[in-house]
């Protein structure tokens, strides 16, 4: 149980429910421990640094059913980091309870058929130092979540603390709400003193006061009122005083406050007490209001408290009081980058100190495995990573490291906002889409494009080089040529059948110019930009220098990640044929000289 509770840790839980800043902070801390994830991890044996991960089949079933599952370990994490912050300790308890005498577990919910058929269920709970009190003369009962009560098995249950420890005395708890004990005194005085002042207003519109020969509104009291033909009540000889004025007064204050105060919006509010007055006294006549004004000084004591608290606590200051006018977007992704690792980061390592020290290591002693070599360890990849990859899905997929499908997740879409490359339409819409967006890939798509290619006379194709004339004597037409060698087909591995040879071309043709385009984009950098101006993606090589042959395979990788293999095989090709294509019209664009 470690020592005694302090006062200070009273104060602690007695700040979280009055001040709001200190509220949110750990709101906002102990949620962001709990969608982290706990993990098995091996132990470098050089660095004797955690890996992150492991292949140990027996240390991944014991992380994986701590609290029952990844749900069960957020809320572990949870109220243990609330613990951690506010009081400084915290107590993981594993009870196993009779499911007999219980039909649900301690949050309420019922019993699974499987713990029902066992007879008997394990729960996992955090406990607060005063949901514990000593049982007996040894023993321990816990308050739980039903406020029912559970008594300590130390056959069956297991408990143990989880606690930063104090600098100066390590058995003591530490937490920085401790350290800010001073600021947060001044927020609730400074808080309460401004309450105090708006309250009083509450009382009515003050009173007017008047001399003592007017008279204040008469306030009727209670009684029977006689009826015509009633006989007269007999007559005790008790002489009626009439109240004073001061004593109306003060009864009267009374009835206008108390009906302020329930009723805020009511009239006794907002309408002054009337006096009648003869028109010569008017001029003595003076209104006082009990409203108390809310000093300057409490509101910046206030300021000036609630900013040294954002100094004393575990987070970036700018999270409690905003982002000033010297930051920005990048500045705020930095804070949230520093937050995690200064302030969530050294939670998490005290937690999963202790539940390898408690929980795994003597699992792996009963089970014949050695400790030493691993641990419990956590994931924080679900804070840092930025839940928008769009940005880095298009990056990636220009590079060839993710497929169409892919991109179109990550950029919202489904698979039928693309283009279903198993259709013949489909082909075709991606055709027209191509021409539309590059007048140049006409001739090309031109099988595709059907008749519509026949309408539209794409703008001619400079060429980087003017062909040189050819000088060559013409041969007289009486004289005999020598007789040439056969001209010999191809070997269908190297040319696509005549059959196909317009789908293939446009299949090969479509195919080079993603692998260019990725060649391109892979090639340009600060020095090159202005090469690439105005001019299609997939050409830009024709403004570059040429590359080394053998290099062309590493600047293409990754253009056969969308290809349709299935239609590219039905038309009796193979992906090594196709590929082969691909590869050797790109070396042959890519080794050329710029012109």
């Amino acid at each position: 149980m470690g020592s005694l509770g302090s006062n200070w840790q009273e104060q602690a839980w007695e700040f979280l429910d009055k001040v709001g800043e200190l509220r949110y902070y750990v709101g906002w801390r102990s949620a962001s421990v709990a969608r982290c994830q706990l993990i098995g991890s091996d132990l470098d044996p050089d660095t004797g640094r955690p890996t992150g991960y492991t292949e140990n089949a027996t240390v991944q079933r014991i992380v994986r059913d701590i609290a029952g599952g990844v749900t069960g370990q957020s809320q572990i994490l949870k109220r243990l980091t609330t613990g951690l912050t506010v009081p400084g300790e915290g107590f993981v308890a594993m009870i196993v309870r009779d499911s007999e005498s219980h039909d649900t577990y301690s949050d309420g919910s019922p019993l699974s058929l499987e713990d029902q058929e066992q007879g008997e269920f394990q729960e996992w709970i955090v406990l607060s130092r005063d949901e514990i009190k000593a049982s007996g003369s040894d023993g321990l009962e816990f308050t739980l979540e039903d406020d029912s009560k559970h008594l300590f098995d130390e056959e069956r249950d297991l408990l143990f603390r989880v606690w930063n420890p104090h600098p100066r005395k390590a058995s003591e708890a530490d937490s920085p709400v401790r350290a800010a004990e001073d600021a947060l005194l001044e927020i609730v005085r400074t808080t309460k003193s401004i309450d105090n002042a708006a309250k009083s207003r509450l009382v009515g519109n003050g009173i007017v006061f008047v001399p003592q020969e007017m008279s204040l509104p008469e306030q009727s009291a209670p009684g029977a009122t006689p009826m015509t033909g009633d006989a007269p009540g007999p007559d005790y000889g008790v002489p009626y005083a009439a109240p004073s004025a001061s004593q109306q007064l003060q009864d009267l204050l009374y009835q206008v406050g108390t009906t302020a105060y329930k009723d805020q919006e009511s009239m006794a509010a907002f309408m002054p007490i009337i006096a009648s007055v003869p028109g010569e006294w008017t001029d003595k006549v003076k209104h006082v209001t009990f409203d108390s004004q809310v000093a300057e000084t409490s509101l910046k004591t206030r300021e000036a408290a609630i900013r040294r608290l954002a100094m004393s606590l575990d987070v970036a200051p700018e999270r409690l009081l905003g982002l000033g006018a010297n930051s920005n977007h990048w500045s705020a992704w930095a804070i949230a980058e520093d937050d995690v690792k200064v302030h969530v980061v050294p939670v998490l390592e005290t937690i999963v100190a202790s539940l390898t020290q408690f929980i795994l290591r003597p699992l792996l002693e009963k089970e014949g495995i050695d400790p030493d070599h691993y641990v419990i360890w956590y994931d924080t990849t679900p804070l840092t990573q930025d839940p928008d990859k769009k940005a880095e899905a298009k990056d990636a997929h220009d590079r060839g490291g993710l497929t169409t499908k892919a991109l179109r997740k990550y950029s919202g879409f489904d698979d039928s906002d693309g283009y279903d490359l198993t259709t013949a339409e489909g082909w075709q819409e991606l055709a027209r889409d191509k021409a539309s967006a590059d007048v140049s890939l006409i001739p090309t798509l031109a099988p595709l494009l059907g008749g519509v290619a026949n309408q539209i006379t794409p703008p001619p194709q400079q060429s980087a080089i003017d062909a040189p004339t050819d000088t060559t004597p013409t041969a007289p037409e009486s004289e005999t040529l020598p007789e040439s060698e056969p001209v010999t087909q191809p070997d269908s591995t190297d040319e696509p059948d005549t059959v196909t040879s317009a789908a293939v071309l446009v299949f090969v043709e479509t195919f080079t110019a993603r692998a260019l385009e990725l060649a391109n984009k892979r090639r340009r950098n600060r020095a090159n930009a202005a090469q690439f101006r105005d001019v299609p993606i997939h050409l830009a090589h024709r403004n570059l220098p040429a590359v080394p042959a053998a290099e062309v395979p590493k600047l293409i990788e990754g253009w056969d990640t969308s290809v349709p293999w299935g239609a590219v095989e039905r038309l009796g090709f193979t992906r090594h044929t196709i590929a082969s294509w691909v590869e050797r019209d790109a070396i042959d664009e890519l080794t050329k000289v710029a012109g």
